[in-house]
């Protein structure tokens, strides 16, 4: 069976303060990563976003651009190290990583569009968002007719992230309620993940609407791998730009279907070795195996980052052709 390397770049709930500093510390391409970021933006993400601001990531948009930036710089990093995937993805926030990576976006173009987005975010309506497992779809969404029922504002499905992971969204009231109801009659407590902004929901359409102008402003190029969208959980053949702007704002008010996404790449790909490009390991950890038994990797580590990467970079290499491969001993890039 052939081996396909697969990243997938996380969204904003991947993150922690102190996590630009620490990939800028770890490799010498992730921090010149990290200071075309700051000259694009005009300011110091890695100040920002430290351990040492306790306001790091109060506003949407530093939590969008921080992550962006980590992602970015973590796949900087692999491919100054040798590895490559020939397919990749991104969950929601991800997915304009995943535009980089194919090459549809150039990394400033991208930048200065997450920076937008996250703007419109903050100007946006106010909701609530919770992560709900383990409960599968069919369960949960007998629970979102129940609380529609009370009246108590929008609520909707929005990540349907694995078989038995799921994010709701909507108006603070009736997530509350939902939450409660979960929790007493189906002994499943539920995560509160966003306190602000209810991402994917419809009650963002106007968000997606703000967004707009910047994205058809934008330089959008062929791709030269293939664009797997969270709007669609579809690889989309021949993409125009005209669809990148369609989809990108749909992407900000209707669902986030990454379970399809996944099941899409191991079914086109039964070779699929599945590596988390960006802090934490929340994709990751998803791949759980009654759902996927395929390879998976996650390159970040809050223990021991150096010795936990240097293994899985020896790992992936095993998975790539032998003329793609390269010596590490030969690499001097890295700085701790």
């Amino acid at each position: 069976m052939m081996t396909t390397l697969v990243f997938m770049f996380p969204g904003q709930s991947s993150r922690y303060p102190g996590m630009l500093g620490k990939l800028a510390r770890l490799h010498r391409r992730a921090a010149e990563v990290l200071a075309v970021c700051n000259d694009v933006l005009g300011r110091d993400l890695d100040a920002h976003t430290s351990e040492d601001n306790p306001t790091a990531f109060d506003r949407n948009v530093d939590v969008q651009v921080g992550v962006f930036v980590a992602n970015h710089m973590m796949l900087s990093l692999l491919q100054a190290e040798g590895v490559d995937a020939e397919l990749s993805l991104g969950l929601s926030l991800g997915e304009y990583n995943h535009l980089v990576h194919i090459g549809a976006l150039e990394l400033p173009e991208a930048l200065r569009l997450v920076q937008a987005r996250g703007e419109a975010y903050d100007a946006g309506p106010r909701g609530m968002m919770a992560s709900v497992q383990p409960l599968d779809l069919d369960t949960l969404e007998e629970v979102v007719e129940q609380i529609r029922g009370q009246g108590l504002g929008v609520l909707e499905i929005v990540n349907l992230n694995s078989p038995k992971q799921h994010v709701l969204s909507g108006d603070a009231a009736a997530v509350e309620a939902a939450v409660a109801l979960l929790e007493d009659e189906h002994y499943v407590v539920p995560t509160i993940i966003e306190r602000q902004v209810p991402m994917h929901s419809s009650l963002f359409e106007p968000v997606g609407a703000a967004l707009r102008p910047h994205l058809q402003r934008a330089r959008f190029r062929a791709p030269r791998l293939p664009y797997l969208p969270n709007r669609r959980g579809e690889f989309v053949p021949a993409p125009t730009p005209a669809d990148f702007v369609d989809l990108l704002e749909a992407h900000v008010h209707t669902p986030v279907l990454w379970r399809k996404s996944i099941d899409r790449v191991a079914e086109r790909h039964p070779g699929a070795v599945f590596v988390e490009v960006g802090p934490r390991q929340v994709l990751h950890n998803l791949l759980d195996r009654k759902w996927s038994a395929r390879p998976k990797y996650a390159t970040d580590n809050r223990d021991d980052v150096v010795g936990h990467l240097a293994g899985v970079l020896a790992a992936l290499r095993q998975h790539l052709p032998p003329t793609t491969r390269k010596d590490k001993a030969q690499e001097a890039s890295w700085t701790s």
